[in-house]
């Protein structure tokens, strides 16, 4: 089925029908309107959000353990031409 995006929020959120038969078959039905990438763009979002702050513990517990100092910083190397490129593309 091919209906409009606030159809089908329509009849999924139509408390009568909720969790009936007819439910079940109409979201199996319904999933041409979903994209699987999104979902898994909104994951990843939440996920680099919190990236930065695991790393920055795992990173205080590693020095704390082995020394200040001891824990490798992430390095990029990359051709100047390329960075310009990136930068310019940004």
């Amino acid at each position: 089925m091919d209906f409009p995006v606030f159809l089908n929020k329509w009849i999924i959120g139509l408390k009568p029908i909720k969790y009936t038969i007819f439910w079940y078959w109409y979201r199996l039905i319904s999933h041409d309107g979903w994209r699987m990438d999104d979902h898994q763009r909104y994951a990843d979002f939440w996920l680099n959000l919190n990236h930065g702050y695991d790393h920055m513990q795992y990173v205080h517990k590693f020095e704390e353990f082995w020394g200040k100092g001891s824990y490798p910083p992430e390095t990029i190397y990359l051709p100047a031409e390329d960075f310009d490129a990136l930068v310019k593309r940004l």
